[in-house]
């Protein structure tokens, strides 16, 4: 059983991030805001599924590709690839207990996760520091990426007039505050035999691997090395692991 990515899969889930972003660039030059702003948030998750696979070395890529890979689709939702590489493989390690500072929000009530979300995306930076201090170099370099950026968008602004890439850091900005609720807090509390739930899988047989790592979160953790795209596969592959144990109601 092959549950990796075809060459031809491959290329389609490294371009997909860069594709929809020049379509932004292309859609807020037009001026047409309205739709260029919610295509921000599909770029967010594509790039959030990418930088997951790459984590997880799950993209069938050398060793340098998947760092620089880690890095790229990181510095979309102003991240650092490699500090949350650090905080996540600890989750997969040591899923919510004491010593698993990303899963954190997932113990919280929901009100909790709206108001102390953003902060603790700031503090998993630090604790990704802590943990991993040999990465300390590669982690400050691309958070110095996401400043150089957001400087470049507001020289660009400034001389340009043009508020493309402040629109996009904005929306980034929304998506990478609010990612203790979309990829900590609803995955662990959305039963794969949620309605909702059931209705991703079924969507995900589409290649859409947004709703893929959603629907199939439990199965992620049992099988981290199956690339996101192919979960749905996955699922009707190989054998269901325990739900109880990564979910919390």
């Amino acid at each position: 059983m092959n549950l990796q990515l075809t060459p031809a899969q491959r290329r389609i889930e490294l371009a997909r991030p860069w594709v929809l972003l020049g379509v932004y660039i292309a859609l807020a030059a037009a001026g047409w805001w309205w739709l260029a702003v919610p295509l921000v948030v599909v770029v967010c998750l594509a790039a959030f599924v990418q930088m997951h696979d790459a984590m997880h070395n799950a993209l069938g890529l050398s060793k340098a590709a998947n760092k620089r890979v880690l890095s790229l689709s990181g510095l979309l939702i102003l991240k650092s690839g490699h500090g949350l590489q650090v905080t996540h493989l600890r989750h997969h390690g040591r899923c919510l207990t004491e010593a698993d500072p990303e899963g954190a929000p997932a113990t919280w009530s929901f009100g909790r996760v709206l108001w102390q979300g953003p902060w603790h995306t700031l503090m998993l930076r630090r604790e990704a520091l802590r943990i991993a201090p040999s990465t300390k170099q590669i982690q400050l370099l691309e958070t110095a990426g996401t400043l150089a950026l957001l400087a470049g968008f507001v020289v660009l602004y400034w001389l340009t007039g043009s508020p493309v890439g402040l629109v996009y850091w904005a929306v980034a900005f929304f998506m990478s505050a609010t990612m203790p609720i979309w990829a900590s807090y609803v995955p662990h509390h959305v039963s794969s035999r949620n309605p909702v739930a059931r209705t991703a899988a079924a969507l995900a047989q589409a290649w859409t691997p947004i709703t893929a790592s959603f629907a199939f979160h439990h199965l992620h953790h049992h099988y981290p090395r199956v690339p996101t795209a192919l979960l749905y596969r996955a699922a009707a592959e190989l054998p269901p692991p325990p739900e109880e144990a990564h979910h919390h109601h």
